[in-house]
This record gives C-alpha cells, structure tokens and sequence, in this order.
C-alpha cells in the first residue's frame, strides 16, 4: 500500500515501487480491477475518471504524430471475424503460446514463463520463448518445476490464445486478435475508391487475446486496445515521403539474438550499415523513439530489439520489437513487423478475389510494413515514469505523478481559496470557460494544501487559485505542480500564460513577467 499524500509514511520509501504505483493508480482511479464486485478475472481492467482521460490523450498524441502529420487514413472495423478471415490469416492455426496444467489444483501455466521463471529466481538467464514444444516438455521434467500448491506440471500443449464465439445460430466467429486484419480487409476498396499509393492505413481499437497467465496488471491482459498501422508499397521501391525528415533521429538499438549488445546511433545510419531492413522500417522506429520520450519515457530506458526466426510471428519476414526497461524488466510495448504481401495474398487465396493493384504501369500485390503499438503497455511505462518519490526539495511528503502537460489527465484545477463570499461562484464560472479547451478539475471542500496535495498526486499539471484579490479584480494565481512555485496573473493574461504552458512547453520559471508576478508561497497551511 502506497503512502496517503495527506499523512506521509516513510517506511513506504521503501516499499516496491510496482505496489506503489498499482495502489496509487487503483486508488486515485486511473485503472480498476475488472467485474471487481465478483471477484476480479485475470486480465481485465477498466479504466477510471483518469485512467480514460491520459489513455484518451496518448491516443490522440498518435493520431496527430503518425496518422494526421503524414496524412494517413484511419477507420474502424469490426472487432468479430468469421472463422475463414482467421484462418486465411493463419491465427486459427499458428497463435498459440505452450500451456502447462497443474496436476494437483489444475491451474494453468505457459510453459515458456515457468523455465524462465525458475532459473531467474537462481540468478540466470533461460530464453525459453520460440523453443520447440517437445524441448520445453523436456527442460520442464529435468528442472522438476512444481507448482505452488505443491502439484507437478502436465506435459505442455499448445493452446489457441483467440476467443471463440458465434454468429447468429451457429456460425463460427472469433474476436480479434489483432486490429489489423480488419485494414487488409478493407484495403481494396478503400484503395480502389481514390486511395493513394502507396498508402498508410491505421485505426486504434480493442483486440482480444485468452491468455494463459495474464499477469503484471495491464502487461499481459485478455483485452486491450492497439493503434497499428499497415503501410502498403511497392516492393521494389520500399521508401516513404519524409524519411529525410527523421533519417537524423537517433534511436537505440539490439541486434539479433545472441547479440545482446544495444547501440545508439542515427535512423539513416541504421539502413545504410544494414542493421535495419528498410527505410520505412527506420522511418516508424524513429518516430517512435521520438514519440516515446515526448511522453516522458526516458530514451535511454528503451530500445528496438531485432527478433530472431525463432521469435518472429507467422507472418513475418523481419520484426524489431521496442523494449522498455522497467526496474529488472523488460516491457515490449512495439512491434514494428515487416509482413510482405502474406496478409493480402492470404486472403486472396480464401476469397478469391484479385487483391493485386496496378501502380505505375504494373500489376503486383502491396508488401507491408506494420508498426504496432500496445495502448495498456505504453500507459503503464508513462505511469511508472512520471511517478516521483516524496521530496523534501519541493516540499512533497507524498507520491505524485509528473505528466509531461501535453497528456496530464486534468491539466488544470481551479480551486476557490473557500468556498463562502462568493469565491466558488467565481470558481465554477472560471472552469466553465476553461474546459472548453482544457481538462479541468473543480474542487471546492477541503484545505487548500490538502487539495495542491491531491492535484500534485494525480499529476495536475497547474493549479489556479481563486482568492479574494480575484473578487477585486486583480487575476488568480498559478500553482506549478512541479516546484510549488506561485504567480499571480491577471485577467487579461491568463488564456495567454496557460497556452504557453501547456500547449507550448514553457518552463513555469520562464513566464515573462509581464504576464506572470511572483507570489509569496510558503506561508503556513499553504503548500
């Protein structure tokens, strides 16, 4: 249990900073246990009042980067898929993960994770993931793995990891496993009715996966939401418009398998040393690394890791995963696929229908590079992030989450000093004005201080103060959630000083003070 930011515990210092941070989260409402009344199911959460406003922001952050700046086309297709769309796609018969039965309380288990599991806790390394089945069965009966009800382990099977359903009286369905059959469906007619070429196509929606051993909170969950993109081109031209623009942007990166090793270096470097297949490759992998640290990831906490055959999905011809490292973890949150024309002549083949397009004098069907990200994964990374410890410094003897402006679930609160005299009338009527552009917090009950507290902890970017000065006239101050420091502004510039803050990224120190006056902040009871 994570500190009360109203009554500090110093031995919470020391507490494991994943347990702080699931706490904080649940308690302050940015992820909830799902179908909690019940008893919670493994792999499911809902997002909170906050946890929907900073996942609404980081999809939106993408759409403006990767769909709008590239003049990209985004849809929304459907989350059901007929039996033949998963078969033609290969998922009926090759998404699997290795599964392990308890002989004693029947739990399930995926084989790879327990081998793996077993010798970290003896201080190695195994890979056991994209090993043969067979293999996995005979490491899993020399280690003698037990379970924690004492049970030993079934052989392992594979198990399919998508869920079953039907249409109408019987027709066998599945839910997706994957935003991205939905786009090669929908491709030629999207491109046949005045879709230019080549052409980047991409949509933010839920995908569902029956996970064995979902686990870590939103790491491993059975439902969660995607933002891919499938950029169709031609295979003997495979470049990108804008490619200069980012050929300079560095990114960190592992090799194949084996290598191990992770090296900073430019983009264009990258392709031409041959370390990454192609240009529209580098051109994604850049802007995610750009992307990345805009939303407070540090860049030297990922990197993109080159996937060897034996880990690459069925449908791949060459995959780099972006790799987040949390404490002793490893997070991937990116796939970034080079999945050739295997989707579209797939489904070619099924249908029979031509999905071939005829592009500069020829006929050819489309390759596709694939940059998918992970909206649970990347929230949780930004969640770990931005929180800070308790601070004398600042004078926080709590947890708080430091959002970069851009994407704080509430960017303001607006806070009447009481709540008599007028003060919470001239509140609301400030915060009407300001949600029409901003997210905004109203609170009226409480001290002060306690409430700057509350803000700080959920990671309100700026405070305002309605006081009695403002009932004469005189503007409101700005609380900065990072230093405490206080300006008074007046109210002509105050649409000015919150656009520079949040919209611009202005320093809080660097208001001009012909816009912003210093104000005394440390008086008591005042944080």
């Amino acid at each position: 249990m994570a500190s009360n930011p109203l009554n500090s515990d110093a031995s919470m210092k020391k507490a494991d900073k994943n347990e702080i941070l699931l706490d904080i989260a649940t308690r302050r409402l940015f992820i909830l246990p799902g179908n909690e009344i019940y008893g919670q199911v493994s792999g499911f959460y809902d997002y909170g009042p906050l946890g929907c406003l900073l996942k609404k922001k980081i999809e939106n952050a993408w759409r403006s980067y990767f769909i709008k700046e590239d003049g990209f086309l985004e849809i929304e297709s459907s989350i059901v898929h007929p039996e033949i769309v998963v078969k033609a796609s290969g998922h009926l018969d090759s998404f699997t993960d290795p599964m392990a039965a308890c002989g004693k309380c029947h739990k399930t288990f995926r084989a790879d994770h327990l081998i793996e599991e077993h010798y970290k806790a003896q201080g190695k390394e195994f890979k056991a993931q994209g090993i043969k089945l067979e293999e996995l069965a005979g490491v899993l009966r020399e280690i003698q793995v037990k379970c924690a009800c004492g049970g030993m382990f079934s052989e392992p099977n594979q198990f399919n990891l998508m869920f079953k359903t039907a249409i109408g009286t019987g027709f066998p369905a599945y839910l997706r496993p994957e935003t991205a059959q939905g786009i090669f469906l929908d491709f030629y007619r999207i491109y046949t009715n005045g879709g230019k070429f080549p052409i980047g196509i991409g949509q933010v929606g839920k995908s569902f996966r029956n996970e064995i051993s979902p686990r870590k909170g939103l790491v491993r969950m059975r439902e969660f939401t995607q933002m891919e993109i499938e950029y169709f081109f031609d295979p003997q031209n495979p470049d990108i418009y804008g490619y200069e623009r980012v050929n300079d942007f560095d990114i960190r990166l592992m090799g194949a398998v084996g290598e191990g090793k992770i090296e900073a270096l430019k983009a264009g470097d990258a392709v031409e040393e041959g370390k990454i297949t192609n240009k529209i490759l580098a051109y994604f992998m850049a802007k995610q690394a750009k992307f990345y640290t805009e939303l407070g990831i540090p860049f030297d906490k990922f990197y993109f890791r080159q996937l060897g055959k034996d880990e690459m999905p069925h449908y791949s011809l060459g995959n780099y995963d972006l790799e987040v490292e949390i404490g002793d973890s490893v997070i991937e949150t990116v796939g970034n696929a080079y999945r050739a024309d295997y989707d579209l002549s797939q489904h070619a083949k099924f249908s029979h229908k031509d999905l071939s397009i005829i592009y500069d004098n020829k006929r050819f069907v489309p390759h596709v590079v694939e940059p998918s990200m992970g909206v649970d994964r990347t929230l949780w990374c930004v969640l770990t992030y931005a929180l800070r410890e308790p601070d004398a410094a600042v004078k926080k003897e709590w947890h708080w989450f430091d959002f970069p402006p851009a994407i704080a679930p509430y960017q303001i609160a607006v806070y009447p000093l009481v709540k008599k005299d007028g003060l919470a009338e001239k509140g609301r009527e400030l915060v009407a004005k300001l949600r029409k552009r901003y997210d905004v917090e109203y609170d009226e009950k409480g001290s002060i201080g306690k409430r700057y507290a509350k803000s700080d902890e959920i990671g309100t970017y700026l405070s305002i103060t309605v006081d009695y000065d403002t009932m004469e006239g005189r503007g409101v101050t700005i609380r900065h959630r990072n230093s405490g420091g206080q300006v008074r502004v007046q109210p002509g510039n105050l649409e000015k000083a919150l656009a520079l803050l949040i919209e611009d990224g202005l320093p809080f120190e660097k208001l001009d003070a012909s816009i912003a006056t210093p104000v005394e902040t440390r008086k008591k009871g005042i944080l």
